[in-house]
């Protein structure tokens, strides 16, 4: 009998943005997930000072209270080109204190503003090759430490398939990986990401399973599985690949705008609950244990 590979459902505290950051993994744990992404704000502040003396210990006991296993540490903050490598040592000694094996980041941005005032691929250039000169820099550091680092979808150096590709070819590091966010390139792109994806399948760590409805630009993100996105293609891809990586639920506010901000955490845990169903299934019939 043939085993089913393993896949962490996982969600994002970001979600609850609004709320804070133990609300976040109360509604997390309580909609069925074991696991969990964090590292935005809550509340319009940081959810954890990753300098500060016992600062681990108390996320870590703050996890194991909920019973949830981190899998990704949002820390664009801290690696983009403009910020000291320093910072993104701190970061990283702070996920391997709570048990973080993959820092999750953007790449850079291609719009003056979006979505119809794009940067000139000249205005492009030395922005992209600073990103990926700091991001050598960075995988040799996470390689240190056993970690990885994953950059998505967000126009610019990320925008697709191809495109993280090829970025990945120019950092040149086994270390720096992709994260794949299906919903970010039907939304800045324009383009089918179950078309899209196979491109970048075999080095993708992690997966945002990011719904989209309507066309390019259109701001609206449902409950994943109630979108326009095909996601069981996109898992049946995954698992040719060999993937062993989390996917996680990172929006689902719809067209409501603003990341959910005017919801009550009693609807976001009703949603992310729905969204653990529709995805467990979709991924189960994918040939995933969930």
């Amino acid at each position: 009998m043939t085993m089913k590979p393993s896949i962490k459902l996982a969600c994002m505290t970001w979600i609850y943005h609004k709320h804070p950051f133990e609300r976040a993994l109360e509604g997390i744990a309580r909609a069925g997930y074991r696991y969990v992404s964090f590292g935005l704000p809550h509340e319009g502040k940081r959810a954890f000072d990753d300098g500060a003396q016992g600062e681990a210990e108390r996320i870590a006991g703050l996890l194991n209270r909920y019973g949830l296993q981190p899998v990704t540490l949002v820390s664009t903050d801290v690696l983009a080109p403009a910020q000291p490598i320093e910072q993104a040592r701190q970061r990283m000694d702070f996920a391997r204190a709570i048990g973080v094996e993959e820092l999750l980041s953007l790449g850079t941005t291609s719009y003056k503003r979006f979505p119809d005032e794009p940067l000139t691929e000249e205005e492009m250039a030395p922005i992209n090759e600073a990103f990926a000169a700091k991001f050598r820099q960075i995988g040799a550091e996470a390689g240190k430490r056993g970690l990885v680092v994953s950059i998505k979808p967000h126009t610019g150096n990320t925008a697709a398939a191809n495109v993280m590709a090829g970025t990945l070819r120019t950092i040149d590091s086994p270390y720096v990986k992709a994260s794949y966010d299906p919903g970010n390139v039907r939304f800045y792109e324009g383009i089918e990401p179950a078309a899209d994806f196979p491109a970048i399948a075999a080095q993708t760590t992690s997966f945002i399973a990011k719904d989209h409805r309507g066309a390019r630009a259109e701001s609206n993100f449902p409950i994943p599985g109630e979108g326009d996105i095909d996601f069981l293609t996109m898992f049946v891809t995954l698992r040719a690949s060999g993937f062993a990586g989390p996917v996680v639920v990172e929006r689902l506010d719809g067209a409501n705008g603003a990341y959910g901000a005017n919801m009550e955490a009693a609807e976001l845990d009703g949603r992310i609950a729905m969204a653990h169903a529709n995805l467990a299934k979709m991924l189960e019939e994918a040939g995933f244990e969930v």
